[in-house]
């Protein structure tokens, strides 16, 4: 699949958790990429910053995916993720002409991420969750 489609890729849910523990889910779900994941919560927000390359230190950030928190009817917890910045890459004949498609950089521990996150929020509320992958 091509970068474009990749970055169209998320998890949109509603859950009958506290925000606390939704944001917990949250670093339990980056913890599973270990050095390649780093994350920061504000009240309405989750930052999450992938680093694809072999060490934090020479790693770019691709991609960054913000995961929102929002009320929703009857003290459940609305989450949406949402990539907002991304690198590509593609592959070069003769080491200077594109060819290909273009490739989201970082794209498996990215998808990795959202599969953690999915299983994160269903053990939440077992129940009553309501979990979707989306492409936009």
């Amino acid at each position: 699949m091509a970068a474009k489609h990749d970055i169209q890729r998320g998890i949109n849910a509603e859950v009958g958790a506290g925000r606390e523990a939704v944001v917990e889910a949250c670093a339990r779900a980056v913890a599973t990429l270990g050095k390649h994941g780093r994350s920061e919560a504000t009240s309405q927000v989750v930052t999450v910053q992938i680093l694809p390359g072999m060490s934090q230190k020479l790693s770019s950030i691709s991609p960054i995916v913000e995961i929102s928190l929002k009320p929703a009817a009857q003290g459940r917890i609305s989450v949406s993720t949402k990539v907002t910045r991304y690198r590509t890459s593609q592959s070069k004949l003769f080491a200077f002409i594109p060819m290909g498609p273009k490739t989201l950089v970082g794209k498996s521990y990215f998808v990795k991420f959202l599969n953690a996150l999915e299983t994160e929020l269903r053990a939440l509320d077992p129940a009553g969750s309501q979990v979707h992958h989306t492409t936009a």
